[in-house]
């Protein structure tokens, strides 16, 4: 049953996570879990993406930051220049350790890794809870045909890792167990941290992107030509008038 439980905490981390070491007695880590439910806010390519973690555990978490580790697909973008702006006015802490072009459509974008930084806040009932909402973008795709494809795409926005780095908690037996990379730039005690278990009650969430229609292209070609040379002519008989 442990080693179960071992292997469900590996899987929901090694898509990006540099194990440390193996075989961790620590009781934050195997009794802890982190529950992540998620909402994608308001219509359009501009959304608000809401983060609710339920945090159980046996520990007192109230020296302990949790890091909320988001990868986002090609289709999506956080703007790191907003996320900085809305920081001043008492948004998350956050970093993002590549750079992200917010103008190039979907098909020439890479996935975007970042991580927020977030403080527990005890619930009545022996729970943590941390809530999060960070502004998200999503990308132009690329034209195709209606006729064979759907005009609408789906961008899945995946549930996040979750793990926890804490002040006296555990002991030597709670000694890093992950690496993150790349590893932030602010010092060494950003990079090592405790993974927990983490679950949801609801799926991933998604944003509906429109895309152009190619079977429309020679009509929009006719009529782009045809409105600027209409408008050509007006202007030339308007000059040889005056």
């Amino acid at each position: 049953m442990k080693m179960a439980y071992l292997v469900l905490i590996a899987i929901s981390v090694a898509a990006s996570l540099m194990p440390v070491s193996s075989g961790s007695t620590c009781p934050l880590v195997l009794k802890t879990s982190a529950q992540v439910e998620r909402r994608l806010l308001n219509e359009g390519f501009h959304r608000d993406l809401e983060t609710t973690i339920f945090l159980s555990s046996p520990e007192d978490l109230q020296s302990c930051v949790v890091l909320i580790k988001e990868v986002f697909p090609p289709g999506s973008y956080v703007d790191p220049n907003q996320l900085r702006f809305l920081k001043q006015l008492g948004g998350p802490d956050f970093h993002i350790p590549q750079v992200i072009n917010v103008e190039t459509p979907e098909h020439l974008s890479p996935r975007i890794l970042a991580y927020f930084y977030a403080l527990p806040s005890p619930l009545n009932d022996g729970r943590w809870l941390v809530n999060m909402t960070v502004p998200v973008h999503l990308r132009y795709h690329r034209a195709r045909s209606g006729e064979s494809y759907p005009l609408e795409v789906a961008v899945r926005l995946l549930h996040p890792a979750v793990l926890l780095q804490c002040d006296d908690v555990g002991g030597d037996a709670c000694r890093p167990l992950v690496q993150l990379e790349p590893c932030p730039p602010d010092g060494v005690h950003q990079c090592e941290w405790l993974p927990v278990h983490t679950f949801s009650t609801s799926e991933a969430v998604m944003g509906m992107v429109p895309v152009g229609n190619t079977d429309l292209l020679d009509t929009v070609l006719l009529t782009t030509t045809c409105i600027t040379a209409g408008a050509t002519l007006l202007i030339l008989a308007t000059l040889r008038k005056k």
